[in-house]
């Protein structure tokens, strides 16, 4: 009888008994996970072979050894070593290739161990030193499986978490042929005490259950079409009713909470009800109606004048300066009430102003032009992105203004111009120095964005017309629009794709997901820029040449990369200076890879940057 109750209370709630999957033998398989086409969330799909579970990357299968769904995390066990060598079985596979279509990230919880690497991985970002933490565990491990990796002295160490490596751990004959994870390592502790080798993964919370009649929802939701779908995009989901709030770890309709008064809710609404009722004159009645609205305005004064300071203190905590708001009769004083004299330039979203404050501090105003939805959308995405970003090589927000129609952007003022307009235009010829130097400083901007901000931040708009030059030529990221914030455990961020023609990576353009790699590509675009002084597209090129990186890509294919290099670089150059600049040149190949995975991270481009000016300095030493 009671073995009976529990199942009647444990199906209760008939959305959840329909939609969690069976136990996997022992194992119990939480919701969204799906084991079967009827249960779970089909996005979510393991494998039960009838006593564990697997899960399936894009050419692999690896047991699951734990599953936490309160934290939304599952730990796979790394490949097992090839017989009596140093090398794991998944290397035929390139190691673990997550599909980042799918919901599931390597988590930043993870040490891992590279071993049995090849000499090129000294000049990588990994620790490979004598005193990396591989080389304890190759010493300290028992076991055959270990033993040969003794014999391969090179090891290095990672810790997964950034966004490059959110997807994959590679293992290969050119790189590294073997790897052990460990989640949440205390490396203080000896070998002998590590915890079994695993590599954790995070599943990203789903949305409500898709579905196709009414029938297949319980009775707190409605089956209707996805309104954050372009017209629904064909797909029902099971939405709750007013009152309740999708729980996707439960996986019901939650009831909301709306009171928590410990006398109860109705007892103030019925003391009132009772007041009222009681004859009470008129005049009183009045009064207690004006005490009420006059509380009312006080509250929503007090709201208005919180946010305010809250919108300032956000604002101040990510500028060098205390950034501030600014009332509308400052800007339009400032801009000498946006005197057409002042504009500095035009784009979709609206217009750039040049203007002075009363201290004497040179400002360039951002205003969203009046009715353009588009624009202000992008403006006040810029005032979210930028107040959370503190990096020399970055555009400084200053302040913001929302007492005018349109929302408005005060920044610094960078007064030569971009970099655009000093390859295309009719600005004197960059030195080669200077174009290392520019280079250098916008990818360390970049940089910053994808691993020290918080959470990393992808530009979306990467290209030289975005980057300004100061009286020092001194680069500028600018214009972040477009920016787009990142879970730091997630891979990508899908978004319909928008970027610049010659810079959009083909890959964000053909499946919608944006990651840091696309920046990259942007980014290598503009570096094509710097070595060739064309531009990103040119319909003065033959017509198979229109597109800078397809050009350059193919001239390196037939080895003829220098033939795309400006013509006064090359003028003069010693043999060291033109190998620094077909360095340059081969570095932005790299970056314009067809797949995401195989370019290298900004990191790695900003330490590769810095390489090739150290050989060119040491030139000019010499």
């Amino acid at each position: 009888m009671a073995a009976v109750l529990l199942v009647l209370l444990m199906c209760a709630t008939p959305a959840l008994c329909a939609r969690r999957c069976a136990d996997c033998g022992s194992t119990i398989v939480p919701y969204p996970l799906s084991t079967g086409s009827d249960c779970g969330d089909q996005s979510y799909k393991i494998r039960c072979t009838g006593t564990h579970l697997l899960f399936d990357t894009l050419n692999n299968s690896y047991p699951i050894s734990s599953i936490s769904p309160e934290s939304q995390r599952l730990t796979i066990e790394p490949s097992p070593f090839l017989s009596n060598t140093c090398i794991t079985q998944d290397i035929s596979t390139i190691g673990v290739q997550l599909n980042s279509s799918l919901p599931f990230n390597v988590t930043s919880s993870n040490t891992v161990i590279f071993l049995n690497c090849s000499e090129a991985l000294l000049r990588s970002p990994l620790n490979c030193s004598s005193a990396s933490l591989c080389h304890a565990y190759v010493n300290g491990s028992r076991g055959g499986d270990i033993g040969a990796c003794r014999d391969a002295p090179i090891c290095c160490t990672f810790r997964t978490g950034g966004s490059s490596t959110s997807y994959m751990i590679r293992v290969m004959e050119s790189g590294c042929r073997a790897y052990r994870s460990f989640v949440n390592l205390d490396s203080s502790l000896p070998v002998s005490r590590w915890p079994k080798a695993g590599l954790e993964l995070q599943w990203v919370l789903p949305l409500e259950p898709i579905c196709k009649a009414q029938s297949e929802c319980d009775s707190d939701s409605t089956c209707r079409s996805d309104p954050n779908l372009n017209g629904g995009g064909g797909v029902s989901r099971c939405f709750c009713h007013f009152g309740f709030h999708w729980d996707p770890i439960a996986a019901l309709c939650a009831q909301d909470v709306t009171c928590q008064d410990p006398d109860g809710c109705g007892s103030n609404h019925n003391a009132l009800i009772a007041g009222l009722t009681s004859g009470v004159g008129v005049a009183v009645i009045a009064a207690v109606i004006g005490v009420f609205v006059y509380r009312r305005h006080k509250r929503i004064k007090d709201a208005q004048d919180r946010l305010a300071q809250e919108r300032e203190d956000i604002l101040s905590s990510g500028g060098i300066k205390s950034a501030k708001l600014f009332t509308g009769k400052e800007i339009k004083k400032a801009t000498n009430n946006f005197s057409k004299d002042r504009l500095l330039g035009t784009g979709g979203y609206g217009e750039v102003y040049y203007g002075t404050l009363d201290d004497g501090t040179v400002v360039a105003v951002k205003c969203a032009k009046l009715g353009n939805t588009k624009g202000t959308d992008q403006v006040l995405n810029e005032v979210r992105i930028l107040c959370q970003v503190n990096h020399k090589n970055l555009l400084r927000i200053l302040g913001c203004c929302v007492e005018l129609e349109q929302p408005l952007l005060v920044y610094e003022y960078v007064p030569n111009g971009t970099l655009s307009d000093h390859l295309h235009g009719k600005s004197k010829l960059l030195t080669w120095d200077c174009r290392l130097s520019i280079a250098h400083a916008t990818a360390e901007g970049l940089a910053y964005l994808h691993f020290s901000a918080v959470p990393p931040i992808y530009h979306r708009d990467v290209k030289s017309s975005n980057i300004l030059l100061d009286e020092k030529l001194n680069a500028k990221v600018s214009d972040f629009g477009l920016s787009r914030l990142a879970h730091a455990d997630l891979s990508h961020v899908s978004t319909c794709a928008q970027g610049t023609l010659g810079y959009l990576d083909p890959e964000y353009y053909r499946n919608y997901q944006l990651t840091d790699k696309s920046d990259v590509y942007s980014f290598g675009v503009v570096l094509l820029e710097l070595l060739t002084s064309q531009k990103a597209i040119d319909f003065d090129r033959a017509q198979d040449d229109v597109n800078l990186a397809v050009y350059v890509q193919r001239l390196v294919e037939e080895e003829r990369i220098m033939d795309a290099v400006d013509p006064a670089l090359k003028e003069g150059a010693t043999n060291l200076e033109l190998e620094t600049l077909k360095a340059l040149g081969f570095l932005a190949v790299s970056c314009l890879e067809e797949r995401r995975q195989s370019r290298p991270s900004m990191k790695e481009v900003a330490e590769e940057l810095e390489y090739i000016i150290t050989i060119a300095t040491a030139k000019q030493i010499e």
